[in-house]
């Protein structure tokens, strides 16, 4: 099952690098595509950028404009205007891999069933790229929704597909401007099957300046997380025996966000929480050295 892929490019101020992600696509030698970038109010020379390259590839390539609402907006916007059944969300930062769709449409067609396609990625610093393999997925629900929460199995923007039908049950939440694709992949690997393919799909790009390391963002959304995935989300009953756990892994995440940038008041913070919450993980001593730094600071 395949009927083709709308590769959204959400933009936000990456006039300098857009062009790299966008041919990444357009370069592509499968046929049933198109790209569609939505500049999400960007204040550099985005714009620019992609009204010239709007011109030399009207057939492929949709370009369009909104005031800034956030990634989350930009997503909804993007499943509303694309006209294929997949979906993939390619930041702008990074760029596909070649015969990344020919792999995604390899692994829907022997897999009719799935409704998320999740492949490989290069991993990709000033030192060089680094090939990263999917966690193999079951055809248990439940086992696939938990290994996500346990960072086993790992889902990264731009290296998955997902079938525009999830979107009748889930959409991305407006008001998370951070790690607004959690959600939706936990409802979806909680309610739906899901297929893997080996072969590195994007070249994801580190840096320091990324959304990934935007510290503040992850602070905002903080706990809050924890009910935007189990509250309300459309998940089965059984998930939320998994409620718990999750909630620890979370609170060790901002613990370590926290530290690495210095905030040490909210490192005090989280480590009060996760004492109350799983205290012997609380002791184990890399989290007590952390605790020990913020309070010497």
């Amino acid at each position: 099952m395949s009927t083709g892929f709308s590769v959204v490019i959400p933009a936000y101020n990456y006039g300098h690098c857009i062009e790299r992600a966008v041919q990444s696509v357009l370069n592509q030698s499968y046929s049933d595509f198109e790209v569609l970038v939505i500049n999400d109010g960007s204040t550099d020379n985005t714009d620019t950028v992609m009204q010239s390259l709007s011109e030399q590839n009207s057939s492929r390539l949709s370009y369009v404009r909104q005031n800034n609402q956030g990634l989350s907006a930009v997503r909804n916007r993007g499943v509303e205007e694309a006209v294929f059944s997949w979906l993939v969300f390619l930041d702008a930062d990074d760029e596909m891999c070649s015969g990344a769709l020919a792999a995604l449409d390899q692994c829907a067609q022997g897999n009719p069933q799935a409704r998320l396609l999740i492949g490989g990625h290069l991993s990709c610093s000033q030192e060089g790229c680094d090939e990263i393999r999917p966690w193999p997925a079951s055809d248990d629900c439940q086992k696939n929704f938990s290994d996500y929460l346990d960072k086993k199995l790992t889902i990264s923007n731009g290296a998955c597909a997902m079938h525009r039908t999830l979107f009748a049950s889930v959409r991305y939440d407006r008001e998370l401007r951070h790690t607004e694709d959690l959600p939706v992949f936990a409802h979806v690997l909680a309610n739906y099957p899901v297929a893997i393919t080996p072969e590195p799909i994007a070249k994801i790009h580190k840096h320091e300046d990324s959304m990934r390391h935007d510290v503040s963002a992850a602070l905002a959304v903080g706990m809050s997380l924890e009910s935007r995935i189990f509250d309300n989300n459309g998940l089965p009953e059984w998930a939320q025996a998994v409620r718990k756990s999750y909630r620890v892994r979370r609170l060790l995440s901002l613990l370590k966000i926290c530290d690495r940038a210095g905030s040490y008041g909210d490192v005090r913070h989280f480590y009060r929480q996760l004492f109350h919450e799983a205290p012997l993980t609380a002791l184990r001593p890399r989290y007590l050295r952390r605790l020990l730094k913020s309070l010497m600071k």
